[in-house]
């Protein structure tokens, strides 16, 4: 069992650097286009790993578009 001990250790550190790296911008308007276009001014440098939007419903039958982007 205490073999395990530094696994278990190990694989929490590289867990946490990995999420520590990732960076995220999240933008809402009325168009999912510009929308990100808006989010797509990230750090010189930094490459893009996900680029996600959802439709939020609002009074009136209006739809904004919440959006995040995601680099490393």
């Amino acid at each position: 069992m205490k073999s395990f001990i530094p696994i278990y250790i190990v694989s929490v550190l590289l867990g946490t650097n990995t999420l520590a790296n990732n960076q995220s911008s999240t933008a809402e308007d009325v168009d999912q286009e510009i929308t990100i276009n808006r989010l797509s001014k990230i750090p010189q440098g930094a490459n893009v790993t996900d680029t996600s939007c959802e439709e939020i419903g609002t009074a009136g039958f209006n739809i904004r578009y919440r959006c995040t982007i995601t680099w490393q």
